[in-house]
């Protein structure tokens, strides 16, 4: 135990390090598949079934998420209770969020035009599971941080981050629903938003502690 407080703040950098191989999947996934766009076609398409590279995507997927959960837990296990209820409470969404997203690496999107198979029900069970934590982890942590001086620009950019993701999160559905072209643009931008909160949260918390 000892040990790993010595090093903790260290260990917080893997949050960071997560969103880093959550772009490394994307980017590469899209470079080794000929046709693939990122502007149309969702990212989940890159590790689905029958995916080309599905493999070698998961590998960094799933690295990505055990990273994410580590992260996430480290914070709740010893800093969270520091910064009172709301934080505490961000923290464990968090943690709640990045548990359920273990669980993409075991139900695979079915490819458009698919046969609908169990696994890729789950997959957008899961999703669906994941979007209230994905909205509610920022909202409360930025909440929280408000009462703490070194972290209220920190707070209002997680707060800004939950709308946005509100915002992206709707216009995604509505995008899927409708078939409507830029589907992969606008669910990027929903992506992209709690990628680089948790990166400058990682971050943040390393020049802190």
């Amino acid at each position: 135990m000892q040990y790993l407080r010595r090093f903790l703040p260290y260990f917080m950098l893997s949050g960071a390090l997560a969103a880093f191989l959550y772009l490394y999947h994307v980017v590469a996934g899209g470079l080794l598949w000929p046709g693939y766009s990122h502007l149309m076609e969702p990212i989940s398409n890159l590790t689905a079934a029958g995916a080309p590279d599905r493999d070698f995507l998961l590998l960094i997927t799933n690295a990505y998420s055990a990273f994410a959960l580590f992260f996430s837990l480290l914070f709740f296990a010893f800093y969270a209770y520091n910064y009172g209820k709301l934080v505490f409470l961000g923290a464990l969404c968090l943690l709640i969020l990045e548990t359920i997203s273990l669980a993409y690496g075991f139900f695979p999107e079915d490819l458009p035009g698919a046969v609908a198979t169990f696994n890729g029900k789950m997959h957008i069970i899961v999703t669906m599971l994941i979007v209230p934590f994905t909205i509610i982890s920022p909202l409360l942590l930025g909440l929280g941080f408000r009462k703490f001086e070194i972290w209220k620009k920190f707070a209002g950019y997680s707060v800004i981050t939950s709308v946005l993701i509100v915002i992206f999160g709707s216009l995604s559905a509505i995008f899927y629903i409708g078939n409507l072209p830029f589907f992969g643009l606008v669910e990027r931008l929903n992506i992209g938003s709690l990628q680089l909160w948790l990166t400058i949260f990682s971050l943040k918390i390393y020049k802190t502690v």
